[in-house]
């Protein structure tokens, strides 16, 4: 990555190269008359504005079905406990998603305990397909988070701080979005300072809104790039909009966030996104460097395709849902399980085959059980010849395959069979850093013992 300093106009004229692309000049116009006076190269930052584009560009090779328009664009694999694991990552990056993040890692875990590091990491890194590849750690303790940044620093091309968990766990640990209210920001603003100062790669933080409004998130968020922040992603909902509750993103309000800090640092926007029409929505609407999806893209992973789109008359034109479990269970078997990346192992693996085949799962409670009970890599794949032989039965057409799992907090229909499920409880609603998945011990999950009374 280049640090070195460009001039003002170029920071000016780089800063919004992605926005004026996608966005009519009166709109340009708009943001431009609201934003602050350009920080974007005040002493001592490392990284100049556009270290995120030169890097996307950078390993745009990699994408060779990228849109022409979106090639600087950040379409980023969340952060996500038990899904954003190592062979599911290499999954999205084959349908263009051109930045992963690993799974929220326990910054004190993660440097004192080697079971759990091996779960989460390899010695050597990820494979050079996993790149650009940034890690995420949660934690409360400024000197903790940089022991623990400084394993990966020269592995990876970019470390987060996760500010965005809304589960009790993490308000027993003292991270997530929690964090961002202890003592009124002053602890976060020191962890950014304190990090980016030592660590050579960028410092970016996963960020929601302020249950106390959008003014007090607005004057941290300039807190956090003031002391370092390289890049924020913002899920635009507080940490009170979960599960049911979730509702929509507030995509005007990360709108207000570009405005406010977009021209020193990158901004991605979190939430809402089911496919490639969102994307460009969110763009559009937002002017931010990138969309980052959870959710979405845990159910099918080519969502950064045109598919279900507008233009294909909302038809699946891509793999079908099968495809991509199968293709998951030979990522696997080439990034066996409780190796570096694959965190819970076949655990994490039943996850992903209850998310990618939910629709059929709903109908077939003998599949539904079959992946419930998967614990070697033979009953997993026996799963796909069962579902396999349904469709070929059925002559089920992929093309008129839609979203399942994602939309389940649209309806009745899970929370009916959640009480029915039993074992189904690990599989139902498994997280994106911010479910019920989450409100396990990090201790409990790599089967050690906890003795810290919630500090995690």
């Amino acid at each position: 990555l280049s640090s070195a300093k460009p001039t003002k106009s170029q920071a000016s004229r780089r800063g919004f190269a992605s926005l004026q692309r996608r966005s009519s000049p009166s709109t340009i116009t708009t943001i431009m008359a609201t934003m602050p006076p350009s920080e974007s190269q005040a002493p001592g930052r490392k990284f100049h504005r556009d270290w995120l584009r030169e890097l996307l560009l950078k390993h745009s090779h990699q994408h060779p079905n990228m849109p022409p328009d979106l090639r600087s664009t950040a379409l980023v694999v969340a952060p996500m406990v038990d899904a954003s694991d190592l062979p599911y990552r290499l999954l999205t990056r084959r349908y263009n998603a051109n930045l992963c993040f690993t799974p929220m890692i326990h910054a004190r875990l993660f440097a004192e305990k080697v079971a759990y590091r091996r779960n989460f990491w390899k010695e050597c890194g990820m494979p050079p397909e996993d790149r650009p590849l940034i890690a995420q750690f949660c934690g409360h303790d400024e000197h903790v988070m940089l022991r623990a940044m400084k394993i990966v620093e020269g592995q990876v091309d970019g470390v987060d701080i996760n500010c965005g968990c809304p589960q009790n766990i993490a308000k027993r640990g003292r991270y997530g979005a929690f964090l961002m209210e202890e003592e009124n920001g002053d602890r976060i603003v020191r962890i950014v300072k304190h990090v980016s100062q030592n660590l050579s790669v960028p410092v970016s933080v996963k960020l929601r809104i302020l249950p106390s409004g959008i003014e007090d998130s607005l004057a941290l968020y300039k807190r956090i790039v003031d002391a370092g922040a390289s890049m924020l992603t913002i899920h635009g909902r507080t940490r009170l909009q979960k599960q049911q509750m979730t509702g929509n993103t507030d995509w005007d309000f990360i709108r207000q966030v570009v405005q406010t800090v977009g021209d020193r640092v990158p901004v991605l926007s979190n939430g809402s996104i089911s496919n490639m029409d969102d994307v460009r929505k969110c763009l559009l609407e937002t002017g931010a460097d990138g969309i980052m999806s959870s959710e979405g893209i845990l159910e099918y992973p080519p969502l950064f395709t045109e598919t279900n789109v507008e233009s294909t008359n909302y038809k699946r034109t891509g793999p079908g849902r099968l495809q991509m479990a199968a293709d998951y269970l030979e990522l696997c078997k080439q990034y066996p399980p409780k190796e570096g990346g694959q965190g819970t192992g076949l655990k994490c693996i039943r996850a992903h085959l209850h998310r990618f085949l939910h629709a059929d799962l709903q109908t077939h409670t003998n599949v539904r059980d079959a992946v419930v009970k998967a614990y070697s890599m033979d009953e997993a794949d026996a799963v796909i010849d069962m579902v396999k032989e349904i469709h070929d039965g059925k002559r089920h057409d992929v093309s008129e395959e839609k979203l399942s799992w994602y939309v389940r907090h649209r309806s009745d229909w899970d929370a009916d069979i959640g009480e029915e499920e039993g074992d189904l409880g690990e599989e139902k609603k498994v997280p994106t850093a911010q479910e019920e998945e989450d409100e396990q011990c990090p201790c409990d999950v790599f089967g050690e013992v906890c003795n810290d009374d919630g500090d995690y």
